[in-house]
């Protein structure tokens, strides 16, 4: 199976893509994730993208395909999160899916209002020694400190208003048409992504099992 996730910026598409993963057996791509561990690691990709990332800017298309294509070209069930954000892009993807003969079966598109986004977002604390992620608003966390092993937790750099606000308008510019896009080819699910996590990994999953 192979599914694309979609969203605004603080959707939950990340923590339920890697849920849905750990259920149905697939690879998780997550373009993010790839490109702040880039950034991170100081490596060439790194570099490129790390202003563009910062400024809350969408990476060029010719550097995600070249990404995309690395990740998927031996896999046959993967879940993509982040990718693709623009029509031009998915227009892209389906040239390397045709080139690697494989089909997307099902575009999830996580429905929250900008408002409860930008909350979720500023909300975002990860422990930087066992890598766990938290928000402020849905998780039991004192003094900023890890629940698990104390350690202080931490914010993305550019998880600031200002960021926020730039990558929603961004997100609205550009990713939102994929809806559109998706929806024409009748691929598309809508999913509403409010309410505890767990409700919202079920109406996932029953969404997943009703279209494969």
């Amino acid at each position: 199976m192979i599914c694309i996730f979609l969203g605004a910026p603080g959707s939950g598409k990340g923590t339920q893509a890697k849920k849905v993963c750990a259920a149905f057996g697939m690879k998780y791509i997550g373009t993010g994730e790839i490109l702040r561990d880039n950034v991170a690691s100081g490596t060439e990709l790194g570099k490129r993208v790390k202003v563009t990332l910062v400024a809350g800017h969408l990476v060029d298309d010719k550097t995600m395909i070249q990404i995309i294509e690395e990740k998927i070209k031996k896999e046959d069930s993967f879940l993509m999160d982040g990718f693709p954000r623009t029509v031009p892009q998915a227009e892209a993807l389906d040239g390397l899916f045709e080139k690697y003969g494989k089909k997307v079966n099902t575009v999830i598109f996580l429905d929250v209002d900008a408002r409860e986004v930008t909350k979720r977002i500023l909300g975002r604390f990860s422990c930087p020694s066992c890598g766990k992620d938290y928000n402020v608003y849905t998780d039991d966390i004192k003094d900023r400190l890890c629940p698990s092993d104390g350690a202080q937790l931490i914010q993305r750099s550019d998880d600031t208003e200002e960021t926020v606000r730039e990558r929603i308008e961004e997100y609205s510019r550009k990713t939102a048409p994929l809806k559109e896009f998706y929806e024409n080819r009748r691929s598309l699910i809508n999913v509403r992504g409010t309410g505890s996590p767990s409700e919202i990994f079920e109406r996932i999953t029953e969404a997943l099992d009703n279209k494969n």
